[in-house]
């Protein structure tokens, strides 16, 4: 080869080094198996008025917690005491009863799950109780990450599969290209042996790590094994200790196809790695192969560098010629970073759209670790640089080659850390279902326009919930993005008005955090959909929750014992046309509370919003027939106003009875 071809291999060389290094942030790792923190309850950085009954966090995906999930620390430094936690919808939600009565002050929450792929993932948010004057809420203090003892197993696992791997396509290169008459003793041998080791190690500790529910120390005391046999992650993890061991084994054959049994059994513990932390969810079965196809090329493009130039700096040193073994290994990078770069990239768009990128670098674990390994790429970068001007010059590897794969390993390190972290949660994406009401509840409903409203508070969230007519069994349903809404929440006192910043929890449902004030909190909607017009609604939200169902029980009797009511309706399905035609006729009392779905005297929610000149006004609410009703009592505890916000229409009624409409004699 002459200078001219060596120069050529030498530019090729870095150019491929320059690529692939810049891709290595481009193209994701596995993390999307990970569960990724959705909502919590109290909200991360909220404040509740009065002491939270339970703490609850709502995720992605199934999780299951682990010992000690939950801690709880208060003002003190005090640890808080926490009932059994439980889990709830599929595993999607994880609670703990908080067993005591939490006093004004700040509060840390900590907490473990293992998620999907087998991994623990661990995380951090800060709450406030009483008023938020005089705490010190740090900002964005919500935080999701993984142990560093996964972060260091993970990055074993990797390095190990990359010396073994490239370690084995990088000798064949030497081999191939060395000068006639040189033996396979008279070269550098690969790392094989140590890369099976040290990836064995990882793959023994992950399996402690699942054994133990996120501990290795409990996980060597080997109490229950069923972590490990009863779920897919476990099993995975067991079959890569059982394949490297077998790599470990066929590393001993005297045979020449002994290399051929090591690669294989090598890729198979690749694959399940892949199908350990697929994005099936996104891309079905393609995901694992993907993964596991990222995952082969990355650890040999590494893995062969790492031994390229140990057996360049061997010929060096011994005068002979490395430019055939720099060529052949740049030939062979071209397509090892093609592979890298479209499996990592169709696997990373269906986890982050472009147009949220950006968004993706904010505060969180996952950000640490990105911005870390965009620092590490930089820095490689220069190397490349700097390499490929010496090559130029001197086809065999400089100090800054060298210093390049000790980075190139770091960088591994970063990828590790994103493996066990979860992706970052964009502050607007749906949820899966709407979280449950935590604490004291309390429900309203209304109408505007065409659009039924049903609103829950609950302590430091709001639901809301949104339908639409169905004109006949062929109408298509309403999709979930069809409905639109925005509320501003005034609070009481001083009038203080804020804009709510909603997320979709299903076909018309919408939740946002919300910190209550005491007293009258009011709520005002602006809604609609694609193909009905909607509008604009206040409702009040009392709180704390002033629950009596005693009085609903008490208006019910009341009402039997009425003899005639004479009652004027109104009837409305779009309030944008009125209330309606009004309607007038008389009736008995129990007729009029047989019609009503208060009739027994019980609704799962009763709340007094007002009391006002001898009247009392109940919220009543019955969420799973998305049915609520505002009952106005007189001081006989007899209905004489009622508001009803059925999914469909809206019925005003006022209730007038005989003695009232007479004049009374002196």
């Amino acid at each position: 080869m002459n200078r001219h071809s060596g120069r050529r291999a030498g530019v090729r060389l870095g150019a491929i080094l320059l690529a692939a290094v810049v891709l290595l942030v481009a193209a994701p790792g596995p993390a999307s198996a990970h569960a990724t923190l959705l909502f919590t309850t109290p909200t991360v950085d909220g404040a509740v008025p009065t002491s939270p009954a339970e703490i609850q966090f709502v995720f992605d995906q199934p999780v299951v917690p682990a010992s000690s999930t939950i801690t709880v620390t208060g003002p003190d430094a005090n640890e808080v005491p926490l009932g059994e936690v439980a889990s709830g919808h599929g595993g999607q939600t994880v609670t703990a009863p908080v067993g005591e009565t939490l006093k004004t002050g700040e509060y840390v929450v900590e907490w473990f799950v293992t998620a999907a792929d087998g991994d623990t993932m661990t995380g951090e948010f800060h709450f406030a109780v009483g008023s938020t004057a005089g705490l010190s809420l740090t900002p964005a203090s919500s935080e999701t990450g993984a142990a560093p003892t996964l972060v260091a197993l993970r990055w074993l696992l990797f390095a190990g599969l990359a010396l073994l791997l490239g370690g084995a396509v990088g000798a064949r290169l030497a081999r191939r290209t060395a000068a006639p008459g040189t033996g396979q003793d008279d070269q550098p041998q690969a790392w094989l042996t140590g890369g099976a080791l040290v990836a064995l190690i990882a793959a023994v500790g992950l399996v402690l790590n699942q054994i133990g529910g996120g501990s290795i120390v409990r996980g060597l005391s080997g109490e229950s094994w069923s972590p490990l046999l009863d779920s897919p992650p476990g099993r995975i993890a067991g079959l890569e200790v059982g394949l490297l061991v077998l790599v470990l084994l066929a590393l001993r054959l005297p045979t020449r196809w002994a290399t051929q049994v090591v690669l294989l059994l090598a890729c198979g513990v690749t694959a399940a790695e892949g199908f350990r932390a697929h994005p099936q969810a996104d891309l079905a079965g393609w995901g694992a192969i993907l993964v596991a196809v990222h995952l082969l090329a990355a650890a040999v493009w590494i893995g062969a560098l790492v031994h390229v130039v140990r057996a360049a700096m061997w010929r060096r040193r011994r005068g002979l010629d490395a430019r055939p073994l720099v060529a052949a290994y740049a030939r062979m990078a071209i397509w090892l970073v093609v592979i890298v770069v479209t499996a990592g990239s169709l696997a990373g768009l269906r986890l982050v759209a472009p147009s949220e990128v950006l968004e993706v670098f904010r505060s969180t674990t996952y950000d640490r670790w990105m911005i870390f390994k965009l620092t590490l790429v930089l820095m490689a970068l220069g190397l490349a640089m700097v390499a490929r001007r010496r090559l130029r010059h001197r086809p065999q590897p400089s100090a800054a080659a060298r210093l390049e794969v000790s980075v190139l390993l770091v960088v591994l390190l970063a990828s590790a850390g994103l493996t066990a972290s979860a992706p970052p949660n964009l502050g607007e994406g749906a949820l899966p279902f709407p979280p449950p009401a935590v604490g004291q509840v309390v429900a309203v409903g209304g109408r505007a326009g065409w659009v039924g409203i049903g609103a829950t508070a609950s302590q430091g969230q709001l639901v809301v919930r949104l339908t639409t007519p169905r004109m006949d069994s062929t109408t298509e349903a309403q999709s979930e993005t069809s409905y639109r809404l925005s509320a501003n929440l005034t609070l009481p006192g001083a009038g203080r008005s804020a804009v709510l910043r909603f997320r979709r929890c299903g076909v018309g449902c919408f939740v946002a955090p919300v910190e209550w004030a005491p007293g009258t909190n009011t709520l005002t909607l602006d809604t609609g959909s694609e193909r009905f017009a909607g509008g604009k609604v206040a409702l009040t939200l009392p709180w704390p929750a002033d629950s009596h169902p005693r009085l609903l029980r008490s208006a019910r009797n009341a009402m039997l014992a009425v003899p005639r009511v004479d009652v004027h309706e109104r009837v409305t399905s779009n309030t944008n046309a009125g209330l309606g035609d009004p309607a007038e006729f008389n009736m008995t009392g129990p007729d009029y509370v047989t019609v009503g779905p208060y009739g027994s005297g019980v609704a799962p929610i009763v709340i007094v919003i007002d009391r006002t000149a001898g009247e009392t006004t109940l919220a009543l609410a019955y969420p799973a027939e998305g049915t609520y009703v505002r009952l106005t009592l007189d001081d006989h505890d007899r209905i004489v106003r009622e508001v009803l916000a059925a999914p469909h229409h809206l019925v005003t009624r006022t209730l007038i009875y005989p003695e009232a409409a007479e004049p009374h004699e002196h």
